[in-house]
Protein backbone atom coordinates (compact mmCIF):
# COMPACT_ATOMS: atom_id res chain seq x y z
CA UNK A 1 0.00 0.00 0.00
CA UNK A 2 0.91 3.52 -0.32
CA UNK A 3 2.87 4.62 2.44
CA UNK A 4 4.52 7.99 3.00
CA UNK A 5 7.68 6.79 4.23
CA UNK A 6 8.81 4.35 1.65
CA UNK A 7 8.21 3.45 -2.04
CA UNK A 8 9.66 0.64 -3.44
CA UNK A 9 10.38 -0.16 -6.96
CA UNK A 10 9.13 -3.70 -8.05
CA UNK A 11 6.57 -5.65 -6.64
CA UNK A 12 4.59 -5.96 -3.11
CA UNK A 13 2.70 -3.19 -0.82
CA UNK A 14 4.58 0.02 -1.15
CA UNK A 15 6.05 -0.79 2.48
CA UNK A 16 9.91 -2.95 2.21
CA UNK A 17 9.48 -6.01 0.90
CA UNK A 18 11.73 -8.43 -0.74
CA UNK A 19 11.35 -8.71 -4.64
CA UNK A 20 10.43 -12.04 -6.23
CA UNK A 21 10.63 -11.64 -10.15
CA UNK A 22 8.06 -13.14 -12.29
CA UNK A 23 8.57 -15.39 -14.78
CA UNK A 24 10.07 -13.14 -17.85
CA UNK A 25 7.61 -13.41 -21.36
CA UNK A 26 8.86 -13.93 -24.60
CA UNK A 27 10.17 -10.57 -25.73
CA UNK A 28 7.24 -10.83 -28.46
CA UNK A 29 4.58 -10.34 -26.35
CA UNK A 30 6.53 -7.02 -25.13
CA UNK A 31 5.17 -3.62 -26.18
CA UNK A 32 7.19 -2.26 -29.70
CA UNK A 33 9.56 0.01 -28.71
CA UNK A 34 8.72 3.26 -29.54
CA UNK A 35 10.70 5.69 -31.75
CA UNK A 36 11.00 9.62 -31.18
CA UNK A 37 9.00 11.56 -33.12
CA UNK A 38 9.67 15.57 -34.49
CA UNK A 39 6.09 16.55 -32.62
CA UNK A 40 6.46 14.27 -29.78
CA UNK A 41 10.31 12.98 -29.05
CA UNK A 42 13.30 14.84 -27.59
CA UNK A 43 14.92 16.21 -31.26
CA UNK A 44 13.15 14.58 -34.38
CA UNK A 45 15.47 14.04 -36.60
CA UNK A 46 18.10 16.68 -36.36
CA UNK A 47 19.92 17.03 -33.43
CA UNK A 48 18.70 19.97 -30.60
CA UNK A 49 21.08 22.85 -30.58
CA UNK A 50 21.17 23.04 -26.95
CA UNK A 51 20.79 20.35 -23.92
CA UNK A 52 19.33 21.07 -20.40
CA UNK A 53 22.06 20.64 -18.09
CA UNK A 54 22.23 21.24 -14.38
CA UNK A 55 25.48 21.82 -12.28
CA UNK A 56 23.63 21.29 -8.57
CA UNK A 57 24.76 18.79 -5.85
CA UNK A 58 23.05 16.38 -3.34
CA UNK A 59 20.80 18.06 -0.55
CA UNK A 60 21.29 16.02 2.77
CA UNK A 61 18.51 17.88 4.31
CA UNK A 62 15.56 18.94 2.05
CA UNK A 63 12.33 20.78 3.17
CA UNK A 64 9.02 19.50 3.63
CA UNK A 65 6.82 19.70 0.63
CA UNK A 66 3.47 21.32 0.54
CA UNK A 67 0.42 18.76 1.14
CA UNK A 68 -2.92 18.97 -0.12
CA UNK A 69 -5.28 20.15 2.09
CA UNK A 70 -8.95 19.30 1.46
CA UNK A 71 -9.96 16.31 -0.57
CA UNK A 72 -11.23 18.42 -3.44
CA UNK A 73 -7.52 19.68 -3.73
CA UNK A 74 -6.12 15.82 -3.79
CA UNK A 75 -8.61 15.14 -7.05
CA UNK A 76 -7.48 17.94 -8.38
CA UNK A 77 -3.48 16.79 -8.22
CA UNK A 78 -4.34 13.42 -9.28
CA UNK A 79 -6.39 14.07 -12.21
CA UNK A 80 -5.11 17.05 -13.48
CA UNK A 81 -1.92 18.33 -11.62
CA UNK A 82 -0.37 21.19 -12.82
CA UNK A 83 3.02 18.87 -13.60
CA UNK A 84 0.81 17.26 -16.11
CA UNK A 85 1.25 20.59 -18.21
CA UNK A 86 4.67 20.24 -18.54
CA UNK A 87 7.05 18.55 -20.60
CA UNK A 88 10.69 17.46 -20.24
CA UNK A 89 13.42 18.89 -22.65
CA UNK A 90 16.21 17.19 -24.77
CA UNK A 91 18.97 16.64 -21.98
CA UNK A 92 22.36 16.32 -21.58
CA UNK A 93 23.60 13.03 -20.33
CA UNK A 94 25.86 10.51 -21.02
CA UNK A 95 25.70 6.99 -19.45
CA UNK A 96 29.16 5.11 -19.23
CA UNK A 97 28.69 1.24 -19.26
CA UNK A 98 28.74 0.29 -15.96
CA UNK A 99 28.68 -3.86 -15.27
CA UNK A 100 26.13 -3.66 -12.16
CA UNK A 101 26.37 -7.41 -11.41
CA UNK A 102 30.20 -6.82 -10.87
CA UNK A 103 30.92 -3.11 -10.39
CA UNK A 104 32.47 -2.18 -6.72
CA UNK A 105 29.71 -0.75 -4.85
CA UNK A 106 31.49 2.24 -4.87
CA UNK A 107 31.78 2.28 -8.38
CA UNK A 108 28.13 1.91 -8.57
CA UNK A 109 26.83 4.56 -6.11
CA UNK A 110 29.42 7.05 -8.16
CA UNK A 111 27.81 6.18 -11.32
CA UNK A 112 24.35 6.59 -10.02
CA UNK A 113 24.88 9.24 -8.06
CA UNK A 114 26.10 11.03 -11.60
CA UNK A 115 22.58 9.86 -12.84
CA UNK A 116 20.85 11.57 -10.83
CA UNK A 117 22.43 14.77 -12.18
CA UNK A 118 20.76 13.79 -15.60
CA UNK A 119 17.52 13.27 -13.72
CA UNK A 120 17.85 16.75 -12.38
CA UNK A 121 18.88 18.78 -15.42
CA UNK A 122 15.46 16.96 -17.09
CA UNK A 123 12.93 17.28 -13.96
CA UNK A 124 14.28 20.84 -12.12
CA UNK A 125 12.75 23.12 -14.63
CA UNK A 126 9.14 21.04 -15.13
CA UNK A 127 8.69 20.39 -11.55
CA UNK A 128 9.82 24.71 -10.81
CA UNK A 129 7.44 25.40 -13.62
CA UNK A 130 4.67 23.31 -12.56
CA UNK A 131 5.16 25.77 -9.13
CA UNK A 132 6.75 23.14 -6.66
CA UNK A 133 10.52 22.79 -5.87
CA UNK A 134 12.48 19.87 -6.47
CA UNK A 135 15.75 18.79 -4.01
CA UNK A 136 18.51 16.86 -5.21
CA UNK A 137 18.26 13.29 -3.77
CA UNK A 138 21.68 11.35 -3.05
CA UNK A 139 22.02 7.62 -3.84
CA UNK A 140 23.39 5.09 -1.58
CA UNK A 141 24.42 1.46 -2.55
CA UNK A 142 24.28 -0.95 0.51
CA UNK A 143 25.38 -4.04 0.59
CA UNK A 144 23.56 -6.25 3.31
CA UNK A 145 20.24 -5.23 5.38
CA UNK A 146 20.30 -2.00 7.05
CA UNK A 147 18.48 0.39 8.72
CA UNK A 148 17.26 3.68 6.94
CA UNK A 149 14.94 6.67 8.24
CA UNK A 150 12.16 4.57 6.15
CA UNK A 151 12.85 1.54 8.33
CA UNK A 152 14.61 -1.93 7.41
CA UNK A 153 15.32 -2.47 3.74
CA UNK A 154 16.00 -5.66 2.42
CA UNK A 155 17.96 -6.51 -0.25
CA UNK A 156 17.24 -7.04 -3.99
CA UNK A 157 15.16 -3.51 -3.98
CA UNK A 158 15.81 0.06 -4.73
CA UNK A 159 13.58 2.34 -2.36
CA UNK A 160 12.69 6.25 -2.54
CA UNK A 161 12.17 7.19 1.29
CA UNK A 162 9.97 9.94 1.71
CA UNK A 163 11.18 9.90 5.44
CA UNK A 164 14.61 11.87 4.17
CA UNK A 165 13.69 12.25 0.29
CA UNK A 166 16.64 9.81 -0.79
CA UNK A 167 17.00 6.67 -2.64
CA UNK A 168 18.49 3.61 -2.15
CA UNK A 169 19.62 0.77 -3.69
CA UNK A 170 20.60 -2.55 -3.05
CA UNK A 171 24.28 -3.47 -5.04
CA UNK A 172 23.07 -7.46 -5.67
CA UNK A 173 19.31 -5.91 -7.43
CA UNK A 174 21.28 -6.78 -10.91
CA UNK A 175 20.25 -10.52 -9.31
CA UNK A 176 16.55 -9.77 -10.17
CA UNK A 177 17.52 -8.29 -14.01
CA UNK A 178 16.52 -10.46 -17.18
CA UNK A 179 19.74 -12.34 -17.66
CA UNK A 180 19.55 -12.89 -21.06
CA UNK A 181 20.61 -9.67 -22.91
CA UNK A 182 23.06 -6.74 -21.73
CA UNK A 183 22.56 -5.01 -18.65
CA UNK A 184 22.60 -1.41 -20.39
CA UNK A 185 20.45 1.16 -19.08
CA UNK A 186 18.39 -1.49 -16.79
CA UNK A 187 19.71 -0.26 -13.29
CA UNK A 188 19.37 3.20 -14.84
CA UNK A 189 15.56 2.59 -15.53
CA UNK A 190 15.10 1.46 -11.54
CA UNK A 191 16.66 4.62 -10.55
CA UNK A 192 14.59 7.02 -12.93
CA UNK A 193 11.18 5.37 -11.51
CA UNK A 194 12.42 5.78 -8.05
CA UNK A 195 13.74 9.57 -8.84
CA UNK A 196 9.66 9.72 -10.45
CA UNK A 197 8.64 8.91 -6.42
CA UNK A 198 10.46 11.63 -5.47
CA UNK A 199 9.09 13.95 -8.76
CA UNK A 200 5.31 12.57 -7.14
CA UNK A 201 6.26 12.85 -3.54
CA UNK A 202 7.24 17.12 -4.32
CA UNK A 203 4.25 17.47 -6.22
CA UNK A 204 1.51 16.38 -4.01
CA UNK A 205 0.74 13.57 -6.30
CA UNK A 206 1.84 10.69 -3.53
CA UNK A 207 0.91 12.74 -1.05
CA UNK A 208 -2.99 13.26 -2.67
CA UNK A 209 -3.07 8.92 -3.66
CA UNK A 210 -1.89 8.52 0.28
CA UNK A 211 -4.93 10.33 1.07
CA UNK A 212 -7.25 8.26 -0.86
CA UNK A 213 -6.02 4.98 0.65
CA UNK A 214 -6.27 6.10 4.16
CA UNK A 215 -10.21 5.84 3.32
CA UNK A 216 -10.36 3.12 0.79
CA UNK A 217 -12.82 0.57 2.51
CA UNK A 218 -11.31 -2.60 0.99
CA UNK A 219 -8.03 -3.89 -0.53
CA UNK A 220 -8.76 -4.08 -4.24
CA UNK A 221 -8.93 -0.19 -3.56
CA UNK A 222 -6.09 0.62 -2.31
CA UNK A 223 -4.21 -1.68 -4.70
CA UNK A 224 -5.91 0.39 -7.49
CA UNK A 225 -4.50 3.49 -5.98
CA UNK A 226 -0.91 2.21 -5.89
CA UNK A 227 -0.85 0.45 -9.40
CA UNK A 228 -1.47 4.10 -10.76
CA UNK A 229 0.99 5.37 -8.56
CA UNK A 230 3.54 3.33 -9.65
CA UNK A 231 2.71 3.00 -13.10
CA UNK A 232 2.96 6.94 -13.36
CA UNK A 233 6.51 5.99 -12.16
CA UNK A 234 7.20 4.29 -14.96
CA UNK A 235 5.74 6.22 -17.78
CA UNK A 236 7.62 8.91 -16.23
CA UNK A 237 10.68 6.94 -16.22
CA UNK A 238 10.48 5.99 -19.71
CA UNK A 239 9.70 10.13 -20.74
CA UNK A 240 12.87 11.13 -18.62
CA UNK A 241 14.87 7.74 -20.66
CA UNK A 242 13.31 9.66 -23.99
CA UNK A 243 14.56 13.25 -22.78
CA UNK A 244 18.45 11.70 -23.09
CA UNK A 245 17.87 9.91 -26.27
CA UNK A 246 19.83 11.65 -28.36
CA UNK A 247 22.83 12.49 -25.82
CA UNK A 248 22.56 9.22 -24.36
CA UNK A 249 22.64 7.37 -27.79
CA UNK A 250 18.97 5.25 -26.68
CA UNK A 251 18.71 2.53 -29.41
CA UNK A 252 15.85 0.75 -30.35
CA UNK A 253 17.43 -2.57 -28.68
CA UNK A 254 18.22 -0.28 -25.45
CA UNK A 255 14.60 0.98 -25.44
CA UNK A 256 13.59 -2.88 -25.59
CA UNK A 257 15.47 -3.62 -22.79
CA UNK A 258 13.59 -1.05 -20.34
CA UNK A 259 9.96 -2.49 -21.79
CA UNK A 260 11.64 -6.12 -21.06
CA UNK A 261 12.59 -5.17 -17.38
CA UNK A 262 9.35 -3.92 -16.40
CA UNK A 263 7.69 -6.77 -18.31
CA UNK A 264 9.79 -9.20 -16.33
CA UNK A 265 9.45 -7.21 -13.16
CA UNK A 266 5.27 -6.78 -13.35
CA UNK A 267 2.84 -9.55 -12.28
CA UNK A 268 1.30 -11.69 -13.79
CA UNK A 269 -2.34 -11.89 -12.76
CA UNK A 270 -4.57 -8.78 -13.22
CA UNK A 271 -5.48 -6.66 -10.65
CA UNK A 272 -3.86 -8.92 -8.06
CA UNK A 273 -0.65 -6.82 -6.23
CA UNK A 274 -0.41 -3.05 -6.11
CA UNK A 275 2.53 -2.77 -8.63
CA UNK A 276 0.29 -4.29 -11.49
CA UNK A 277 0.89 -6.47 -14.56
CA UNK A 278 4.04 -6.95 -16.10
CA UNK A 279 2.00 -6.17 -19.71
CA UNK A 280 0.66 -2.93 -18.12
CA UNK A 281 3.51 -1.67 -16.42
CA UNK A 282 5.58 -2.05 -19.84
CA UNK A 283 2.76 -0.31 -22.08
CA UNK A 284 3.07 2.61 -19.57
CA UNK A 285 6.73 2.97 -19.57
CA UNK A 286 6.48 2.69 -23.56
CA UNK A 287 3.79 5.39 -23.26
CA UNK A 288 6.38 7.32 -21.44
CA UNK A 289 9.38 6.29 -24.17
CA UNK A 290 7.31 8.03 -26.83
CA UNK A 291 6.97 11.03 -25.66
CA UNK A 292 8.16 14.41 -23.94
CA UNK A 293 4.72 15.19 -22.71
CA UNK A 294 3.69 14.40 -18.89
CA UNK A 295 0.38 14.56 -19.74
CA UNK A 296 0.88 11.32 -21.30
CA UNK A 297 1.53 9.80 -17.84
CA UNK A 298 -2.09 10.57 -16.35
CA UNK A 299 -2.87 7.61 -14.75
CA UNK A 300 -5.25 8.47 -12.11
CA UNK A 301 -7.38 8.66 -15.31
CA UNK A 302 -6.87 5.82 -17.07
CA UNK A 303 -9.74 3.03 -17.33
CA UNK A 304 -9.02 0.07 -14.59
CA UNK A 305 -8.08 -2.21 -17.05
CA UNK A 306 -4.88 -0.22 -18.57
CA UNK A 307 -3.80 -0.29 -14.58
CA UNK A 308 -4.50 -3.86 -13.70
Amino acid sequence: MIGLAAVLFIVGPLVVLVVTAATRPDVTTNPRPPASSASDGPTGSTSPTSYSTYSGTPDPFPDDPPVPTTYAQVHQILESSPLYSQRLAATQCQIPDVDLASASTREIETHLNKYVSCLMAAWDTPVRSAGFSLPHPSVTVYTTEVTSPCGDLPMQNAIYCSADQQIYYAKDLASVFPRNHSLRLVGEAVIAHEFAHAVQYRTMILMSAAALEAIATTEPEEFDLSRRLEMQADCFAGVFLNSISDSAGLSTADRQRVLDLFTTLGGTVPYDDDHGTGANRAYWTSQGLGSLRLQTCTTFTAPADRVS
